[in-house]
């Protein structure tokens, strides 16, 4: 009783005024009217099996009693099919036929049931509280079990207050259903309680009262007492084994649970299907081969591999494990002629997340095209997919489908992962369209939308997306704080970058590992190396990522011996290095004017960590020749690439020459890169500089015309500066800001005063065209 002291209980009926037939029992003389025709032609089956008990038709009932079992397997059949309008017509005739009074209850119980099925909450309540005294263990039993399916979880527990009121006591199935209300509610307290008075009226050593109690604590998260209740059973049961190695996965326990199937195959209980599924989903965190192995063998012997839910979670495992040629080769063996999506699902996710790309498009287009229907965990992981290959036909071509389907304005993961993918493949347009379209947003659409401006260098828009979702209520995660720090440094924008910091911090994010390594770079490119020292310092086990962002600080600081000596205590901690982390470490050496040392780490990049250099790794060594004039090696370092140089190794040596006034080779730079991007303008401006600087008036001024007759168009410049909390952008030669005049003669004011100090500008290492 002390429960319901506790709860406060106090339960009315719902106030709804449903059609629910009254019991109001028939007279004795009175006749069986059965239903309509179009009902019974609907159920033939079951209902011509009851009729053919009744002889006649139309009887009096005081002479013969009808048989209940066919009527119960109708009831049952009705409420499969949620069919309400059909429940109320079988409910009226139960009504006006002659059954015993232990019949009725069965019957009543078993409506009130299917009520519950068809959604019928009203009709449920009012017939269970119209059977008045009537009412036993299975009554309330099907009213606690009911009201938790149907989501009133609280009223599922005032039904067992209320059930003991009446002075009616608990059976092992109110136990069961009750604890599966305290499930739903997350309620540990509640279910102590419950927990307590199993005890008390001895029902703890009941195996199936106490595989619901197990799997109560397992699912409410609290597994120590889950496992206190498992070895304190007497009995177990494949059930109760199950339900333990269930939570024990859930609760994220992955070793344990694969060594309690050993265990329970050392107490002579075979795993089934639902064992093999959870120690599956195990494995599959673990990462552990052999163990997947392990698990594989147990479907084979149960000769349940080729099951579509053992055939996926097989699939889904060995794909975490990284085996998935193993996965493929059981979705080949099985599946490849199954209608059913779920293990395509299985195989396209394993390919997507482990960068197979073209595999899972692949496969998804033999999906397609054997008619099998796509669900959101289909469209989620293409999506992933198609961002990864950066294919925007692809992207086009798959967003048609789903926009066809239907799904694209009801799913909002999938809205995410194709505004996602989108920004992958730089179509900010299309990204923004998608994210204006949705009828519901949540962190991940925001943080989305912020992400492909900041990726996109749209560092104010990606500020303004920050501050209006937080003006609507939604709270930043990690993800969020890293990407806005990121749109901060990249215009330099230091106090909006503190204040990012400090809403970091209060929402406890700021030790998260992409936000620490996030607040390294914002400040080390603020220009405040001493606050990136201060967060980097505080960072506990740094990753490659945050000790690559100091690292690339102290390079763009100068501090080149600062760079290297992090980049070598990094190797002592036991990190290693990533290709980023050598690119970093190479611009430092070439702005620290390094050779040896920066073709020292190149050298080592390959050789000791086995990383192949990329395009930017190779542009970096042309520039570390370059600075120091050695241009003929640079040039011989090009001519022995293996693979075909881009635009920027070649505008790399360009500016070189540029500053070392080599027009020769100068010249072979702009043709080279003439040759691959004809509609850049970088290398007319640096080669047209170029013949300036070396007093070839004529040649730059020729660069120039061809440059304009061609119809290149130099992108202009620009520079910013963030006043009062809004960032002013300035075009060369701009005319459009609304203090314009207020400007230019502040500017002719600054100009004067310098040439009064006797400052000459000097242009020679001015890469872009100045009038």
């Amino acid at each position: 009783m002390s429960l319901c002291i506790k709860l406060q209980f106090s339960w009315c009926p719902p106030n709804c005024n449903p059609q629910t037939p009254t019991l109001n029992k028939t007279s004795p003389s009175s006749k069986v009217t059965l239903p309509s025709s179009q009902f019974i032609q609907k159920h033939n089956g079951l209902f011509t099996k009851w009729r053919n008990s009744q002889e006649p038709t139309t009887v009096n009932q005081t002479c013969q009693q009808p048989q209940i079992q066919p009527l119960i397997d109708l009831l049952r059949d009705i409420g499969e099919k949620g069919s309400s309008k059909e429940l109320k017509a079988l409910h009226s005739y139960t009504l006006k036929s002659n059954f015993r009074d232990n019949e009725l209850l069965v019957l009543y119980n078993h409506v009130i049931h299917a009520y519950f099925k068809c959604s019928d909450l009203c009709s449920a309540h009012n017939l269970f509280y119209q059977m008045s005294h009537r009412k036993n263990v299975f009554s309330w039993t099907v009213m606690i079990s009911g009201s938790t399916e149907s989501g009133y979880f609280l009223d599922g527990v005032r039904f067992f207050c209320e059930m003991q009121m009446h002075g009616i006591a608990p059976d092992e199935f109110v136990y069961s259903a009750v604890t599966q209300s305290c499930i739903h509610m997350n309620y540990g307290e509640l279910g102590r309680m419950v927990h307590a008075q199993i005890v008390v009226s001895g029902f703890s050593s009941h195996v199936v009262v106490s595989t619901s109690l197990l799997n109560m604590y397992a699912k409410i998260g609290n597994i120590k007492d889950s496992c206190k209740v498992f070895n304190t059973m007497i009995e177990h049961n494949q059930v109760s084994w199950n339900a333990m190695i269930s939570g024990l996965t859930t609760n994220g326990l992955h070793l344990a649970s694969f060594d309690l199937l050993g265990n329970m195959s050392k107490q002579g209980l075979s795993p089934n299907l639902y064992t093999l599924i959870s120690v599956s989903k195990a494995v599959g965190k673990l990462g552990d081969l052999s163990k997947a192995k392990e698990v594989h063998n147990h479907a084979c012997e149960l000769g349940i591999e080729s099951k579509v839910s053992m055939g996926t979670a097989l699939i889904d495992m060995y794909s975490k494990c990284g085996a998935l040629s193993d996965a493929r080769l059981i979705f080949d063996q099985n599946f490849t002629n199954c209608g059913v999506n779920t293990p395509w699902n299985a195989m396209i996710s394993g390919y997507s997340q482990y960068g197979f790309s073209k595999k899972a498009f692949k496969l998804y287009n033999k999906m397609h095209e054997n008619d099998i229907k796509s669900d959101l965990y289909t469209y989620c992981s293409i999506f992933n997919a198609i961002a990864d290959l950066k294919n925007l036909k692809h992207l086009k071509e798959v967003h048609g489908m789903v926009l066809k389907g239907g799904c694209d304005l009801a799913v909002l993961s999938v809205n995410n992962a194709i505004a996602d993918a989108y920004s992958k493949c730089g179509s900010l347009e299309d990204v923004r369209n998608i994210f204006d379209r949705m009828e519901e947003r949540d962190i991940v659409s925001w943080t989305t939308l912020l992400t492909a401006y900041s990726q996109c260098n749209e560092g104010e828009q990606a500020l303004e997306v920050f501050y209006q979702m937080r003006e609507e209520g939604f709270l930043p995660n990690e993800f969020t704080f890293s990407n806005v720090l990121v749109s901060c440094a990249s215009l330099c924008l230091l106090e909006h970058g503190r204040q990012v910091h400090g809403l970091s911090f209060k929402s406890h994010l700021d030790t998260q590992k992409c936000v620490e390594s996030a607040l390294v770079d914002m400040y080390s490119k603020c220009g405040s190396i001493y606050e990136a020292e201060k967060v980097f310092n505080k960072i506990l086990n740094p990753d490659v990522v945050s000790w690559t962002a100091i690292i690339l600080g102290y390079a763009l600081h100068g501090l080149v011996s600062n760079a290297l000596n992090h980049f070598t205590n990094m190797e002592k901690m036991g990190i290693k290095p990533n290709a980023v982390t050598f690119l970093c470490i190479l611009f430092a050496c070439s702005h620290g004017g390094m050779v040896e040392e920066g073709l020292h780490y190149f050298q080592l990049m390959e050789i000791k960590y086995g990383l192949v250099p990329e395009l930017e790794h190779y542009a970096c060594v042309v520039d570390l020749l370059g600075r120091v004039g050695r241009l003929d090696d640079a040039l011989e370092f090009i001519a022995h690439l293996p693979i075909e140089p881009n635009e920027i190794i070649w505008q790399t040596l360009l500016a070189a020459c540029r500053v070392h006034g080599n027009v020769e080779l100068g010249e072979v730079a702009a043709n080279k890169i003439h040759s691959i991007k004809p509609e850049y303008s970088a290398p007319y401006v640096l080669l047209s500089n170029t013949y300036m600087a070396k007093g070839s008036l004529k040649d730059g001024l020729n660069v120039r015309t061809v440059m304009k007759d061609r119809g290149v168009k130099k992108e202009p410049g620009f520079s910013w500066i963030s006043v009062r909390g809004r960032v002013h952008k300035f075009y060369s030669g701009d005319k459009k800001h609304p203090q314009m005049e207020d400007i230019y003669m502040k500017l002719k004011e600054l100009r004067e005063k310098i040439k009064a100090m006797g400052y000459k500008p000097d242009f020679r290492y001015v890469s872009q065209h100045v009038d």
